[in-house]
């Protein structure tokens, strides 16, 4: 499985493809973030607070607050092993391929059609 990095604010939901950088996060943010790992996919899990955009009554821009509990550092986005698309969500694993490559669906249809080829 494929994944790229990206250096700024946490952009994932789980908290394993991201990484605090410990020269620009606080030591609270760094917390956070550790303690979002420990608890990823329980209930007590907090997820990420991150920016917001608050508008007028008529559209326009009030405010835009930037911030995250988590700090800055890198992201890690999945990848379709294939055509290289990111940030797909529900990519389609093959296990049957040596390093379980990951693709998104329509990949793998084209995948699925010459798996014959694969090395088991």
């Amino acid at each position: 499985m494929s994944k790229q990095g990206h250096y700024g604010f946490p952009c994932v939901s789980d908290p394993n493809n991201f990484s605090p950088d410990t020269e620009s996060s606080s030591p609270e943010e760094i917390a956070a973030h550790k303690l979002a790992c420990e608890n990823w996919g329980k209930p007590e899990f907090q997820p990420n607070k991150g920016c917001f955009s608050e508008y007028s009554d008529d559209g326009k821009l009030i405010l835009h607050v930037t911030r995250t509990s988590w700090g800055i550092g890198v992201n890690l986005i999945p990848v379709c092993d294939d055509c290289g698309e990111m940030g797909i969500s529900n990519m389609i694993a093959c296990h049957e391929c040596p390093g379980e490559q990951e693709f998104c669906a329509m990949c793998w249809e084209k995948h699925e059609k010459q798996h014959e080829n694969c090395i088991i």
